[in-house]
Parts: structure tokens; sequence; C-alpha cells
């Protein structure tokens, strides 16, 4: 019989391929770094209730594609900083920077879906890919997820371009948009209704598959005039809404299914 692994906090603890892993018990380690990353710098006391964490919508998305056994992810923007913002090597492209046993020191602040994913996941034998625009930030990503090379395909592309290009028969089980800048927020609002519109047009997501937008609720946009209070998903969300996709949850981030 086959024997698989999980992996949490840099320990691999084996089991029988049947076994199927509790996805809160594998992301609940990282419970506390997700919420300071998701609310840590920002003042959410004008919000009633406060949105809730990336942790939730992990959860909740993970959850989902573990109980349809889901096979395709698509990351759409890859994590690409050693470090977060406030430690030394932030953005840097030295690996040294890199502490695989101090998730501490992690990027928490964009989130590092790709890592949560493959932990949470890889149980599954998931056909993962992680696109960026740019090479140092893809190169970045295959180090600091090494571990999951056997998982991961790696694309360094625009993601309109891997859009229009890619070819799952199935569909895209999980498709998480995590593209551009928060600031100006127009260009990449943009960039996203295009994204969205590929999706639509090409029917990218497959029955029963979900979209997680990263993001919608980050509050930097609004410090620099932004009144939409969706940021960079102002023009997607209502598109996506419109064209065959409902929402799952509306926090911090949002999860969309695919309509039946």
């Amino acid at each position: 019989m086959r024997v698989a692994a999980l992996y949490i906090f840099g320990i691999l603890f084996p089991f029988f391929a049947f076994a199927d892993p509790n996805i809160e018990l594998l992301l609940e380690p990282y419970k506390n770094y997700l919420e300071a990353g998701t609310y840590v710098g920002t003042d959410w006391s004008h919000f009633d209730p406060v949105p809730k964490s990336r942790y939730e919508t992990f959860k909740a998305a993970f959850e989902h594609f573990a109980q349809n056994q889901g096979k395709v992810i698509v990351e759409l923007g890859t994590s690409r900083s050693f470090t977060h913002g406030s430690h030394p090597g932030c953005n840097s492209d030295d690996p040294h920077y890199w502490t695989p046993d101090q998730p501490e020191n992690w990027d928490w602040g964009a989130g590092f879906f790709t890592r949560m994913a493959a932990i949470c996941l890889n149980h599954l034998n998931p056909d993962f890919h992680t696109v960026d625009l740019m090479a140092a930030h893809i190169k970045r990503c295959q180090f600091m997820t090494q571990d999951f090379a056997y998982l991961l395909k790696y694309h360094v592309s625009s993601s309109e371009d891997f859009l229009r290009t890619c070819s799952f028969p199935n569909g895209i089980d999980l498709l998480y948009l995590d593209t551009g800048d928060m600031t100006p927020i127009e260009p990449t609002a943009l960039l996203q209704l295009r994204e969205a519109m590929i999706i639509v047009e090409r029917n990218l997501i497959a029955k029963n598959g979900q979209i997680l937008i990263d993001d919608v609720r980050n509050q930097t946009p609004v410090k620099y005039g932004e009144k939409s209070g969706l940021g960079k998903s102002k023009y997607a969300l209502p598109y996506l809404l419109q064209h065959g996709f409902e929402m799952v949850m509306s926090e911090y981030q949002v999860l969309l299914q695919k309509k039946s």
C-alpha cells in the first residue's frame, strides 16, 4: 500500500493513503500567524463585525476542495518573500533569509497561500500550479517550497497569458487570485477584471469549483481614497457574481463558488 505524509512545522508524519487528514488540524498551527498577517497594523474599528481572517477562508476553501475530491489548484501571484515586511530580507533574493523551522518569520502579511495549500492538501496529490510574472518571485517560491517540489508546477507567466493558454479538461477546482499591487489600485482592479473575463469566457472553473480572492478588504487602497470597499476586486467581483458564481464567504478574502 502506498504511504503518503503529512507536513507540520517541518516534521513529516507518514500515514496510509486512504487516510483523510483533518484540514483544520493541519492549518491550526498557523492560525495565529494568519490572523496577525490579516489584522496587524490596520485599524478595523469601523467594521462591525470585523471581517474574518485568512485562516477562516483558507480553511473553508481547503475543506471544500478535500470534500469534493478536488484535483487542480491554480495560484495567480506566487509567494515571493522569505520574510514579512518588518523583518530584514523582505523581498530579497538571498535564500539565507528563509527560515523553514521558524514560521514566525514567514511572510504572513501576504498570506503564504502556496505553502499553506501544499501543507493542507498534499495528501490529495493535487495538480498544483503557481504563476507569477517575475522569474525572481518564482525562484524564491521554489526555494521556500522545495520540500513540495514533487507537488508544485512553477510558471513564469502573466496571469492573463496563463489563463488564456492553460488546459485542464475537468476545470480548476480552486483558483487563488492574488495578482497586482494594492496601490495604485486601478491598474490592479482592471487586471483582475480581465482575469475574471477570461475565466468566464473559457469556462475554466470546474463544477462546484471555487475562486478565492485575496485582499478584498485590505485597507491600503482606502488610505489612498478608494471608496468601493472592495479594493482590487471592485470590478471583478460584480462581474463574477453576474456570470455564474455565488458568494460563499465575504470577509477579508472573498470565496466564490461556481453555480451548479
